[in-house]
């Protein structure tokens, strides 16, 4: 009973220690969308790309892989779309690094800087801005260098779960949960 006990305390005393706070995702509206639920408008946009991935567009690409950076760290934080299942969740981390791996981006870079970089780079290639896209992109996250993580999103990446990731999630958050 004490053992159980103490170690019932160390849990609580655990769960009350530092957490990373879930990523932001800048500019979450897009072209259409009827809701103002950032998750939700993520991973729209991220499956209007992926349904078709098309060469020589950078910064659609950037956009959608940071919305899959965005909604590995999101879905799991909020207590809305907590319920979504565990093959939602695992499929959205695959594809997270999977775009990751393509991008020459290391597992341990911070999500938030993945998609500032990303977001940043994107809105510099619409305004055909490769200096500032290339700015946008720090060889300590990008490893593979500016033009070389550029060149690679206008292939576009090749991210086999994303796909299945953004269906899974189509059920949508808990009618249940916290809002």
């Amino acid at each position: 009973m004490i053992r159980r006990t103490i170690l019932l305390g160390a849990l609580a005393v655990a769960a009350c220690g530092p957490t990373t706070p879930p990523p932001t995702l800048p500019g979450t509206a897009g072209a259409g969308t009827v809701t103002t639920d950032p998750i939700t408008v993520a991973r729209q946009n991220a499956g209007a790309f992926f349904r078709q991935p098309q060469p020589n567009q950078p910064a659609a690409a950037a956009r959608a892989i940071a919305d899959i950076e965005y909604l590995t760290g999101a879905v799991p934080a909020d207590p809305r779309w907590q319920t979504a299942s565990g093959q939602a969740m695992n499929q959205l981390t695959l594809a997270r690094n999977q775009g990751r791996q393509a991008l020459g981006i290391p597992a341990s870079a911070p999500a938030q800087g993945v998609i500032d970089g990303l977001m940043r780079a994107a809105d510099a290639l619409d305004a055909n801005d490769r200096a500032a896209a290339a700015q946008a992109l720090p060889r300590s996250i990008f490893t593979a260098g500016p033009e070389q993580t550029i060149r690679r999103l206008a292939q576009p990446p090749r991210i086999p779960t994303a796909g299945a990731a953004l269906a899974a999630l189509a059920a949508g958050p808990s009618r249940g949960g916290g809002q």
